[in-house]
C-alpha cells in the first residue's frame, strides 16, 4: 500500500491539475470604466467548445467591454505590462505584438453582444489582430 501513495498521489494532481480545465490566467488589464482585457495560456487538449464557453462565463459589467485572448501554452503573455498599461489602447498594442500566438479571441461589447473567433481559421480577423 505504502508502494502505492506516490502513484495515487501522481494520479490525483493529474486529476486536479486537469480540473482547471487546462486554461490558466496569463495576466489582465481592467480599467475604471469596467473594461478588461484577460488573457490566458491554453493546453492543446483543450476543445474549442471549452474555450468558448470560458469566454461565455467571463466577468463581464454592464456597460463595459470584455476581451479574452486565448494563447498556447508555450506562448509568450507580457502579462506584467499588461497589468501596468495606462490605458486599453496601450492594454490592445501589447496583444496585437503578440497577436501571432493567439488561438482564439472572445470580446463582449458594452451593448452586450459577443462573438467568438477561432483565430488559425480566421487570422486576418480584427479581433485577432487588435
Amino acid at each position: 500500500m505504502i508502494k502505492l501513495l506516490p502513484r495515487l498521489l501522481f494520479i490525483g494532481l493529474a486529476y486536479w491539475g486537469c480540473g482547471n480545465k487546462g486554461i490558466i490566467s496569463g495576466g489582465y488589464y481592467k480599467n475604471s470604466n469596467m473594461d478588461r482585457l484577460n488573457t490566458y495560456y491554453l493546453y492543446d487538449f483543450i476543445s474549442k467548445e471549452k474555450v468558448k464557453n470560458h469566454a461565455m462565463e467571463s466577468v463581464y459589467t454592464k456597460g463595459g467591454t470584455t476581451a479574452n485572448y486565448y494563447f498556447s501554452y508555450n506562448s509568450k503573455i507580457p502579462s506584467h505590462s499588461l497589468e501596468l498599461a495606462k490605458s486599453l489602447s496601450e492594454a490592445n498594442k501589447l496583444i496585437d505584438d503578440y497577436s501571432y500566438n493567439i488561438k482564439y479571441a472572445f470580446i463582449r461589447n458594452n451593448s452586450g453582444e459577443m462573438r467568438f473567433v477561432d483565430c488559425s481559421e480566421s487570422p486576418d480577423d480584427k479581433l485577432c489582430n487588435p
